[in-house]
């Protein structure tokens, strides 16, 4: 037909795109029976026939909750079909953890604690294995009735289709968006995808309905007939067949005298067609249809024993089945969506949720899926039944180290319901608190709180309020976290005292975070630094107090001591104190860690600690520590002059599929990404970042002084120096009275006193920058006392003000510090041209523009480029060489290369595309003149200046 034709043809140009390296998606809709599943079968008819590899899956709707089932569909049967050879090298790498996670291989451990959040780890390993697949030769990942897929599954293909662009991959689905539930959001970010095309099946035409008649009535039905037809189907073919069928079985005939007729017929056409045909199949294809209809999907002897026959009657009763056309063959399902809700509609309410019942201990018995046992047990009535509350608790299990809370929440509150023993209830309140919380939904909080109220032990009810404290300190509600861990403390009275000093470190960093609650908390936190310098402490302790001392500005290096040693305490076997039993301890123990060395200006541990704890967290599917590091090290990557890495972290979180991060990590990305945008001088994208996030600027938490601070940028780089003055005083406010002077953190007054500076006011401008000249000498880390000592040359002016820019300069010199480096030269360079010292002045806005360029900050390459033409010299355009020309990210690809990993495998490491690296070596290969990967070591090992070239 004509619609099928045009339908074929998108398909069609979507494959052609992929084969040449294109890849994208397509997404055929419509409404049930309107033909999607035929046109996507003659479409993966049409790739298989042109040499690609097609994974196919389909949704069910009893299977919503299954994590991954989707993709386990995809999946299985290629690494089922892989040889011994082929196997390891599709898993290798990350797919190969994938691969564990979600069990195929090697199975999650029935035992293994609840993640709270989606996992990563999942994602990527997926991701890499259609790379893997990929590689080998086209590629189709095809799902039908993606409408009632799960939702774990939707997250990876929402994952997946931003990276096709590359891969010879083409995704195809079929899908009803209006009856998409609760995964509405979901398949929707599919469909806008701009890698997605759209095509909408039509209804059949009235001369579409006319040819489906006379094919199955033998005679050309005549107008105001097939006109009656349409009008009974709205052209559906699926109803169009149904009403032919039973035409047929009426004798009606197509003229127009019988046009009266049709829609009688076509009232109770489907369900009572579908039912009056299994009738007539006899007593056993009825059960064996009904137990097919519970089960949804089954193989023989599955079926057989929900209906109670024997196998040899039940195979009898799939062969009229299957011939009838009501059930397709092994594994048996129905031929079609409509005709298994029919049935399943014909079975009694009572008698559905006892036949689930049935159905889920058969498949336990039989060792199936936790999760397909509890999809059952999700659809039985509650009857304070042990044995379902351990199935439900193994699945949510599963599900959690899978990386899907949705399941995880939608088992745990249905094995709530069967009123489990009060010594599970607590571990049971925690895990179900933890997994909404991490798929944004409502009422984590309650359960959580429940779950410390409910905690027996004080081990479990430290844990569980450590928890519950950070979920709330995440979403900045720190006075409710200040209480809970008080509340906790209180109960233990004299008991475990490092529990207590825990518990009071977790208080005392939850309050620092808010303007509002710092004054309740600032003499303990000074209490407690003490205590960390003169007492044995537990690691989280140290951790905190190393959190206060950056903040309140004491020396860097004495901040630095206390984080290294909270990670030597952390690196111990033994747990600590109120351990989340989740937490396995390694690179994340202390998640503040990291950007407690950022500020103390450590920044190799910073980005060593940052790096593992990313693979620690991707490995153990814990994402709620993942956007908290993936945060922290994109702030890392922006203040080391890493554009590019601080830009690629900081819209992972932001952009990634599924709910959005907590408050204070999506805000901390957010004001990351602007500051990238305003270096990079796209004022407008900085403006449309800062949008989402409008509501959260008048706020008193970390995270309002962080973006006003950021906008307060946007706003100077836009000549607005009122309003920037506005957010800079703002953020001001917020950091002092949030015990928060150290320049480490957020240097302010700086930013402040060039704004206060442009408006006129140099007197004032000169008592912010002295004061925070003063700040930074005390602290005493490069980075601070540079940024402060350029603002007060700026300020002074004069000689007094070159000797302050010279002096920035030479505290600036080294790796970490080239962008603020290159921003002093070019400020040093434009005074030594007002002062009538032309050569100097070249030659320094030179080498910043040639550093600008070569991080890519646009914005500072302008105006130093500006300020080089008015000294009388002609910019030229260079091409840097030599070690120090190799940007942060080509530096790291250039190391991993040195270290024997191929392009795929670094590639997997810094989650990027095979074509970036290959990009990325290219230049590197250039720059330091080399032809291969085997003089890399002794390129890298080698120091050279960069030079440049006309």
């Amino acid at each position: 037909m004509l619609e099928r034709d045009w339908g074929l043809e998108r398909i069609e140009g979507c494959l052609g795109r992929a084969r040449q390296g294109h890849g994208g998606a397509l997404v055929v809709e419509g409404p049930a029976g309107i033909g999607k599943t035929v046109l996507l079968a003659a479409g993966l008819d049409m790739a298989a026939s042109e040499g690609f590899r097609v994974l196919r899956a389909r949704g069910a709707e009893l299977e919503r909750e299954y994590a991954f089932g989707v993709v386990r569909q995809l999946i299985e049967p290629v690494l089922a079909g892989a040889s011994e050879k082929e196997r390891p090298q599709l898993l290798e790498g990350p797919p190969k953890v994938a691969a564990q996670l979600l069990g195929l291989g090697e199975r999650v451990t029935a035992g293994a604690p609840v993640a709270p959040d989606p996992s990563f780890a999942v994602l990527h390993g997926l991701y890499w294995l259609c790379v893997n697949l990929a590689a080998e030769g086209p590629l189709v990942v095809a799902v039908d009735d993606a409408h009632w897929a799960d939702g774990a599954s939707l997250r990876f293909l929402a994952f997946l289709l931003p990276r096709l662009e590359e891969l010879h991959v083409a995704v195809l689905l079929a899908a009803r968006p209006a009856e998409s539930g609760d995964s509405r959001g979901l398949l929707a970010a599919l469909i806008t995808d701009p890698a997605t095309e759209v095509v909408t099946v039509a209804p059949l035409s009235t001369s579409g309905v006319a040819t489906l008649v006379a094919a199955g009535l033998g005679a050309k039905p005549e107008a105001e007939f097939a006109a009656a037809c349409w009008e009974a189907t709205g052209g559906t073919p699926f109803l169009v067949r149904a009403l032919v069928e039973a035409l047929r079985d009426e004798h009606i005939t197509p003229v127009i005298a019988s046009a009266a007729s049709v829609q009688n017929v076509a009232t109770a056409t489907s369900d009572r067609w579908t039912m009056l045909r299994l009738v007539r199949l006899g007593p056993d294809a009825i059960r064996l249809a009904q137990a097919v209809a519970v089960l949804e999907r089954a193989e023989l002897d599955q079926a057989a024993r929900l209906a109670g026959l024997t196998v040899p009657d039940a195979a009898r009763a799939a062969d009229l089945l299957v011939g009838a056309g009501m059930l397709d063959e092994l594994p048996l399902s129905f031929a079609h969506p409509l005709l298994r809700g029919a049935v399943y509609r014909d079975i009694a309410i009572s008698e559905r949720a006892e036949a689930h019942g049935r159905a889920a201990r058969l498949l336990a018995k039989a060792h199936d899926s936790p999760a397909l046992v509890a999809e059952h047990l999700l659809a039985t009535v509650p009857a304070s039944d042990g044995w379902t509350v351990q199935q439900l608790r193994t699945a949510a299990r599963e599900a959690g180290a899978r990386g899907a809370p949705e399941s995880v929440a939608v088992y745990l509150r249905r094995a709530l319901s069967e009123t489990p023993p009060p010594e599970v209830e607590g571990g049971m309140l925690l895990d179900l608190g933890l997994a909404e919380f991490g798929a944004g939904q409502p009422g984590w909080d309650d359960h959580l709180k429940e779950a410390v109220d409910a905690a027996s032990g004080d081990t479990a009810r430290i844990a569980a309020a450590l928890l519950f404290a950070n979920a709330l300190r995440w979403q900045e509600r720190t006075a409710e976290a200040i209480e809970v861990c008080d509340g906790v403390a209180t109960r233990l009275q004299d008991r475990n005292p490092e529990g207590r000093q825990t518990l009071e470190a977790m208080a005392v960093v939850c309050g620092v975070l808010d303007a509002t609650t710092t004054s309740a908390v600032a003499d303990r936190a000074l209490a407690l630094l003490v205590r960390a310098r003169r007492q044995s402490v537990p690691g989280q302790c140290l951790a905190a107090a190393a959190y206060v001392a950056a903040l309140v500005n004491e020396p860097a290096d004495q901040v630095a001591d206390l984080v290294l040693r909270a990670l030597a305490a952390g690196a111990q076997p033994r747990s600590e104190p109120g351990d989340p039993p989740w937490l396995p301890g390694g690179a994340f123990r202390h998640p503040s860690a990291v950007v407690t060395l950022l500020w103390a200006e450590r920044y190799d541990a910073a980005q060593a600690l940052a790096d593992a704890a990313v693979a620690d967290a991707q490995a153990s599917a814990n994402a709620m520590i993942l956007p908290a590091v993936m945060a922290q090290r994109a702030w890392l990557a922006l203040r080391r002059g890493d554009l590019t890495a601080a830009e690629a972290d900081a819209r992972a979180l932001l952009e990634a599929p599924g709910p959005p991060a907590p408050p204070i990590l999506r805000n901390r990305a957010t004001s990351v990404l602007v500051d990238v945008l305003v270096e990079r001088g796209d004022l407008d994208e900085a403006e449309r970042t800062l949008d989402p996030v409008a509501a959260d600027l008048a706020g008193r938490a970390v995270t309002a002084h962080v973006l006003r601070h950021s906008r307060g940028r946007v706003r100077f780089a836009q000549r607005r120096f009122g309003e920037a003055l506005g957010d800079f005083r703002a953020a001001g406010e917020i950091t002092i009275g949030g015990l928060a002077p150290s320049p480490c953190y957020l240097p302010w007054r700086s930013d402040a006193a060039l704004t206060v500076l442009a408006l006129g006011e140099p007197d004032a401008a000169r008592r912010l920058s002295d004061e925070e000249v003063e700040l930074a000498r005390s602290f005493g880390a490069p980075r601070a006392l540079g940024v402060a000592l350029r603002a007060a040359g700026l300020v002074a002016g004069g000689q007094r003000g070159e000797a302050l820019l010279r002096e920035a300069i030479a505290v600036l010199a080294g790796p970490d510090n080239r962008l603020e480096h290159a921003r002093t030269q070019a400020d040093l360079g434009a005074v030594l041209h007002r002062r009538n010292h032309p050569a100097d002045a070249r030659r320094l806005l030179r080498q910043a523009v040639d550093t600008a360029h070569h991080l890519g900050a646009v914005a500072l390459a302008r105006q130093a480029e500006t300020d080089l033409r008015a000294t009388g010299a002609k910019p030229r355009r260079v091409r840097l060489t030599g070690l120090e020309a190799l940007t942060a990210r080509e530096r790291r690809i250039a190391e991993l290369a040195a270290d024997g990993l191929t392009n795929r495998e670094i590639a997997q490491t810094l989650f990027v595309t095979d074509r970036t690296v290959e990009g990325h070596l290219t230049n590197v290969f250039t720059k330091l003149g080399v032809r291969s990967r085997t003089s890399l070591p002794a390129a890298l090992a080698t120091p050279t200046q960069a030079t440049t070239r006309a």
